[in-house]
């Protein structure tokens, strides 16, 4: 598990080190990844390990593999949360088989950025929003787009996830916290984008795997829940999606995956969209990389959930 993923791709660094702080982040969420398993997996995963995760993975037929005590491991091919450096590196010292897109690829298509362009290809981008590498373009933007007291606007930098690396404001001007915000980004040379807030009715996670050759399967639509600020809490398990609606999801994917495709991605995918108050967003962003929704799906399809119910992520 490397839930720190896009934090290395904004790194763009060899010498990258995982921030003590998602060591165990990650170690945690690695435990959920039994839920993507198939009897004779095995999850690496460095010991201690607790008398549930032992159990758990006997249940399953799950082996568990420790970085402690490297193994040949040539009968598995590895598969991270996400493709880096980093992740190659790991997979490498396992032992198993590597096969992954270009790194270059991966880095590129994770950008917000990249499914900006593209969500203006597609004629589907929200009103007003803008992708700036100077102050003066971005507090234009802002100005243009967000000119009552009242209107809500996000600016977020090209690999923030799950609500980070991001600021909010209201109205036509930034205040002088998000100003200076912008400001450090831009002197990283970072391009920023900036988009007027969209009051969220229902969001989607369209999980699915693309194949080298193009292909690719749609495997569910996971349930996202967060709170007012776009903080995820966890997923609905259970409700049903109205048929139009997912041929409308069903539809942006086709037209996402081959893009993938042509840029040289293959491997999980998923695609957030967002129904709003306004209608619906099909394209908010990409992660080219395994989601929560793969899991929160997992355990759905498990318990056989048929009625609404939550299932946090925490």
């Amino acid at each position: 598990m490397n839930a720190d993923f896009e934090m290395e791709l904004a790194a763009n660094n060899a010498r990258y080190k995982c921030p003590p702080n998602f060591l165990s982040i990650n170690r945690r969420l690695a435990q959920r990844l039994l839920w993507l398993s198939s009897p004779g997996d095995a999850l690496l995963i460095d010991p201690p390990w607790s008398p549930e995760l032992l159990d758990s993975a006997k249940r399953r037929e799950v082996e568990l593999v420790s970085e402690a005590q490297p193994s040949p491991h040539n009968d598995y091919t590895f598969t991270p949360w996400g493709w880096t450096p980093t992740s190659v590196t790991r997979g490498a010292i396992s032992g198993s088989v590597l096969h992954h897109p270009n790194l270059d690829v991966v880095r590129r298509v994770n950008s917000k950025l990249w499914s900006f362009e593209l969500e203006f290809e597609l004629d589907i981008a929200i009103p007003g929003s803008a992708a700036s590498s100077t102050f003066e373009e971005l507090a234009a933007a802002v100005a243009l787009a967000c000119p009552g007291p009242e209107d809500k606007w996000v600016i977020k930098s090209p690999y923030g996830f799950a609500a980070r690396d991001r600021v909010l404001g209201r109205g036509p001007d930034m205040a002088h916290a998000q100003a200076q915000w912008v400001k450090r980004r831009f002197a990283m040379h970072e391009t920023l984008l900036f988009q007027p807030w969209l009051e969220v009715k229902r969001e989607y996670g369209i999980v699915m795997e693309l194949e080298e050759n193009g292909r690719f399967n749609i495997l569910g639509i996971s349930d996202l829940q967060t709170n007012g600020a776009g903080t995820g809490t966890g997923y609905l398990l259970g409700r049903k999606i109205e048929p139009q609606r997912m041929r409308d999801l069903e539809s942006i994917a086709s037209m996402v995956a081959p893009r993938l495709t042509r840029a040289g991605y293959y491997g999980p995918v998923g695609i957030d969209a967002l129904e709003h108050t306004g209608g619906l967003l099909p394209l908010l962003e990409i992660n080219a990389r395994y989601t929560m929704g793969f899991i929160a799906l997992a355990v759905e399809r498990a318990t056989s959930t048929q009625s609404p119910e939550l299932w946090s992520t925490k």
